[in-house]
């Protein structure tokens, strides 16, 4: 009995842990009561306000209620724009919102585990599924209305197409939308294209085609954005929010993640802000000016903020799982819930060894790539990984940023771990047939 109940698990490992997986983040996004705070109150504020035909608005902490006639670009529009189709389709209700991320969670496992098993191996996929299925934190933040579970989903999507059905159309256009979604990845199309062209299975000429087409798609998907943004601030601007950003982190008062710039001694942000409107055009361009200026006068503090920026990221600040346990009191105000510490200590247990174990597979993959030009899946992740960490070593240290690549990364982990226990394993029982 005992024996055919393993050789079911063994046959059925994905169907159980997907299974397994999807019931938990359900079960979550309905027991708990998450009340958006901060980022994601203003995502829910500016969905809902698409969604009733009022544009896409200027709005102030802590209710971001927009000035009508004052249109915003703070943060690119891919994910409160997303979330305005859902409201308008099914209802203003934050559940929307939260199962529409378990649905995104569910693509997720299933595009990680078939990437997974197509570059490295069964027991690989099966490890990679197992991290990301039964991981507290991928759990909790489905009830987080945040653009992170998104930015994932069609992150993996377009890695799975692109090494599966490489397609430059269609990933031109799913790049775009990528790219709508969170400022980070405004620049994540010269992964792809950089990848591309160390390739050794495609010609020259073939690489110019596919990168070029690539390019048209994705300027169709990002254009529309970048001119209403020109129409609106008479400047092609992205997001407004990147000299903010910059400049956060970037000036003698920084601490290596986020601080309210508003809060400084003679902040000269003040200048631009009252307590209904801020001129985010104007703090965007002093902000990118400031941060520039302060970081060619002062080299060395810089390069100890951006390590500590990175440190922070994976170390000492790995606590965004705190942002599911944001509830609303009866007074209206949002507090935390009282269990939220415990769950914070339990992703820094769980994940500080994660990332060792990460540190440990990107120095194999780099290895690779450097002293043995492989170019492979791993050289891949090793690129998405550098992208990243060199936005937070010039931009901002959060946790938050690293979340979206729990997915890729898990493959990696799983690697190192399977690589491990097939070295340790044989020697284990080797010692115990000689008892």
């Amino acid at each position: 009995m005992n024996s055919k109940i393993m050789n079911f698990i063994k046959k059925y490992n994905f169907i159980i842990l997907f299974t397994i997986g999807v019931l938990l983040r359900l079960i979550w996004v309905l027991i708990m009561d998450t009340y958006p705070y901060t980022d994601f109150m203003w995502y829910h504020v500016k969905a809902v306000e698409i969604s009733q035909g009022k544009g896409f608005l200027n709005g102030i902490y802590p209710y971001y209620t927009g000035n009508p006639g004052l249109p915003t670009a703070f943060r690119p529009i891919g994910y409160p724009g997303t979330l305005a189709i859902l409201y308008y389709f099914f209802g203003i209700n934050f559940l929307v919102g939260k199962l529409f991320n378990v649905l995104l969670s569910a693509l997720i496992m299933f595009l990680t585990y078939k990437l997974a098993l197509k570059f490295f191996n069964e027991k690989v996929a099966f490890f990679t599924l197992l991290i990301f299925a039964l991981s507290p934190l991928t759990i909790c933040y489905n009830s987080v209305l945040g653009s992170e579970i998104l930015f994932s989903a069609v992150l993996m999507l377009s890695i799975y197409l692109f090494f599966v059905k490489n397609n430059p159309v269609l990933l031109g256009l799913l790049i775009g939308y990528l790219t709508l979604i969170r400022p980070i990845g405004m620049f994540i199309p010269a992964i792809f294209i950089f990848f591309i062209f160390i390739k050794k299975d495609m010609l020259l000429k073939e690489k110019f085609k596919y990168v070029l087409l690539f390019g048209v798609f994705f300027a169709l998907a990002v254009s529309p954005w970048i001119i209403r943004n020109y129409k609106v601030f008479g400047e092609p601007v992205f997001s407004t929010n990147g000299g903010y950003v910059i400049y956060v982190n970037n000036n003698d008062y920084a601490i290596g993640g986020w601080s309210d710039p508003y809060k400084y001694p003679d902040s000269p942000f003040l200048q631009y802000r009252t307590d209904e409107w801020f001129d985010e055009m104007a703090i965007h361009k002093l902000g990118k000016e400031l941060a520039v200026e302060w970081i060619k006068e002062n080299p060395k503090e810089f390069l100890r903020l951006a390590f500590l920026r990175l440190a922070n990221s994976y170390w000492w600040q790995t606590e965004e799982i705190k942002w599911a346990f944001t509830i609303k009191e009866e007074t209206g105000i949002n507090e935390w819930h009282p269990i939220h510490t415990k769950f914070i200590k339990l992703q820094k247990l769980l994940y500080r060894p994660y990332y060792l174990v990460l540190f440990a597979y990107i120095l194999y993959a780099a290895v690779r790539f450097i002293r043995h030009k492989k170019v492979d899946f791993n050289t891949f992740i090793l690129l998405v990984f550098l992208y990243f960490n060199a936005m937070m070593f010039v931009l901002e240290g959060n946790s938050r940023y690293v979340f979206p690549l729990h997915p890729i990364y898990g493959m990696g982990v799983a690697y190192v771990i399977v690589r491990v226990l097939n070295f340790i394993l044989p020697r284990i029982q080797n010692k115990i047939k000689i008892k």
